[in-house]
């Protein structure tokens, strides 16, 4: 038998070992082509930091990644810049004007009412008056009763004509603008207020001038700024302290009674209030986030005036009517946007 030599056998391993190097080559040549065609770089990461040619800083989330983070939107209160004006205010009770508005809708329907007796009175006293004079087909007493059933109606209707001047003189002296017209015609205001949908505040303003169109009401616990409205100037009756007091329409319905206390502006420029919640710092600076309703995924951060800010937020230049500010979740959109940033300068 004859017997393998140990040169035969490293041989024999070396052209196995060949051959498996071979395999190994043929069945990885699609791999290996696979890594040889990407580029070196590694593969870029689509940021969702952008920066516009004005220089404001964006941050791009969609609507999933909102709402999984958190984030809430407000819509900032548009208040005029000029002279601030602090008064004190109070919740009126409306029931005794719309109690005189009922006692002047009865007049006015008993004026009607009277009119119309009226005038069929003297209808009936000209066909007696006729029949008189055509040969006396009538008695002269039953002209004299028809005569007086004329002068008895007037008088009865001028007698609810004062009823109604007296009742519409109650209303301008006690509710000023509230009144309405002497024919019972009811301000506009008045609609809202009888639906409960809104409520009459007196506001106190100290010495006197133009009062602000609008004012922000805040309750003694409460930090939601209520917007009112004005309507006029309030009577006498009215008057809450020293100095004019207003009428105004709040958005919200207070109960009756409650104090407030007011912030309104005389001016032109107009300015839109964010919250205090809604402002982030950078750079020693104030910032906000803002998003439009026609780019709901984008976020733009804006710097607000660092003397703007007042105990119920912060002064920013009029926003736009569809502008929403991030009332919640601000500090992650900046975190959001350092973290990309920094990561662009490290590439650089």
């Amino acid at each position: 038998m004859n017997r393998i030599t140990p040169q035969q056998l490293l041989f024999a391993m070396g052209l196995l070992l060949i051959a498996l190097v071979w395999a190994v080559v043929y069945y990885a040549r699609d791999e290996w082509k696979l890594y040889g065609d990407q580029p070196d770089d590694d593969i870029e990461v689509p940021s969702l930091v952008e920066r516009n040619t004005d220089g404001l800083t964006s941050v791009r989330l969609t609507a999933a990644a909102q709402t999984a983070s958190g984030i809430e939107l407000g819509q900032p209160l548009a208040v005029r810049a000029g002279t601030e004006h602090e008064a004190q205010a109070a919740v009126l009770d409306l029931e005794p004007l719309f109690a005189l508005r009922g006692l002047l809708h009865e007049a006015r329907a008993d004026i009607a009412r009277l009119a119309a007796q009226l005038a069929r009175a003297e209808t009936e006293r000209d066909r007696v008056q006729a029949l008189f004079n055509d040969d006396r087909n009538v008695s002269e007493r039953t002209l004299q009763s028809a005569r007086s059933q004329v002068e008895q109606d007037r008088a009865a209707l001028a007698a609810a004509r004062a009823r109604a001047d007296g009742v519409h003189a109650r209303l301008v002296q006690g509710w000023g603008p509230l009144a309405g017209s002497a024919s019972g015609e009811a301000p506009d205001e008045l609609e809202r207020l009888a639906d409960r949908r809104n409520s009459l505040v007196a506001v106190a303003l100290r010495g006197s001038g133009e009062a602000p169109p609008l004012m922000l009401l805040r309750l003694p616990d409460g930090n939601d700024a209520i917007e009112a409205r004005r309507i006029g100037p309030a009577p006498r009756s009215l008057a809450q302290a020293a100095g004019e007091t207003w009428l105004y329409k709040s958005e919200r319905v207070l109960p009756t009674g409650t104090r407030l206390a007011a912030r309104g502006v005389t001016g032109e420029t107009m300015l839109s209030l964010v919250p205090n919640s809604a402002v982030v710092w950078y750079a020693g600076l104030p910032w906000v986030y803002v998003r439009d309703d026609d780019e709901p995924e984008e976020f733009t951060r804006q710097a607000l005036p660092a003397e703007s800010q007042r105990p119920d937020g912060w002064l920013a230049p009029k926003l736009e009517d569809d502008a929403r500010v991030v009332t919640r979740g601000a500090q992650l959109l900046l975190s959001e946007e350092l973290k990309h940033t920094l990561a662009d300068e490290n590439d650089d």
